[in-house]
């Protein structure tokens, strides 16, 4: 059972947001819908019934779970206790960061992370479970490694993807953006994701030259005043087939995560006027 009840149903229009549920997502089931208002995601019926705060006294059993979280804290059987009262400054718990792990198992073929930050402290204060998470997942990577970076486009190689333009249709290079001094996605507040678009959005719409545009919010969604209901259905429909845009979350992992909570609200897409340049708004990340 999840709670998106009729009762929630009802209030949409009169308490969307940031109670209630938006009308966009009506026809969406249910186990998605739970965790695309303003409560934690708990589902039963898909097994996600951690809460995300506060953490409980006992660690659930681990033993069917699979993903890296699961096995740092299996591997040190103090960890949680040692961790679970602790908070970041901005008020992060650990159950932030562990809840999509917890609700969901992975398998052993096929790992998870099983870990998320609520905000740039977690790496520091919930340190004794991320860098053994971070290290095992990238196949060693210490605390003390430095990322390599190679910024210079005259570095690439002039090798052709396709050269006889068979097979190609699109390429693109993806890259995710935070901005300091906000929690992430996990654990952001409706209020905290609607300065983040309003402070995203003022920098994107100053670009100038190939790079400007105009940003386009979620359907639905209530925060932009030049849009104050988003963009249209059909431009909507026009981004998604051209695999431009994203859609709700429709997977335990990242519901578990938070990152569906207020959904549309303060989400969206910049691109420019060419549609070779796009920037997603408040999905996983910050900027995408």
């Amino acid at each position: 059972f999840c709670p998106a009840s009729s009762t929630t149903t009802r209030k949409t229009m009169t308490d969307y947001p940031p109670k209630g549920l938006s009308s966009t997502l009506a026809e969406l089931p249910e186990w998605i819908k739970a965790g695309c208002g303003d409560n934690e995601y708990i589902c039963a019926e898909r097994g996600a019934t951690f809460p995300g705060d506060p953490c409980p006294a006992l660690l659930p059993d681990l033993k069917e779970h699979h993903n890296f979280m699961a096995e740092a804290l299996k591997a040190s059987p103090g960890l949680y206790d040692k961790l679970k009262s602790t908070k970041t400054a901005s008020g992060v718990g650990l159950g932030k960061c562990i809840k999509t792990g917890i609700d969901n198992k992975s398998h052993p073929m096929i790992k998870t992370v099983g870990l998320v930050a609520g905000d740039e402290e977690c790496f520091s204060t919930f340190k004794d479970l991320f860098d053994p998470v971070i290290s095992a997942r990238h196949g060693g990577y210490p605390p003390n490694a430095t990322h390599p970076t190679d910024m210079n486009p005259g570095n690439l190689l002039p090798t052709k993807i396709d050269p006889d333009n068979k097979y190609v249709q699109t390429t693109r290079c993806r890259t995710g953006r935070s901005v300091r001094g906000f929690r992430l996605p996990p654990a952001c507040t409706f209020e905290e994701r609607r300065e983040l678009e309003r402070v995203i959005v003022k920098g994107l719409l100053s670009l100038t030259g190939p790079l400007a545009g105009e940003y386009f919010p979620l359907h639905g969604s209530r925060s932009y005043g030049p849009m104050p209901t988003g963009m249209t259905k059909e431009k909507e429909e026009e981004l998604r087939s051209r695999g431009n845009l994203f859609q709700e979350p429709d997977s335990t992992l990242l519901l578990s995560s938070g990152c569906g909570r207020h959904w549309p609200d303060a989400r969206g897409i910049f691109h420019n006027k060419d549609m070779n340049f796009f920037v997603w708004i408040n999905e996983e990340d910050h900027m995408r």
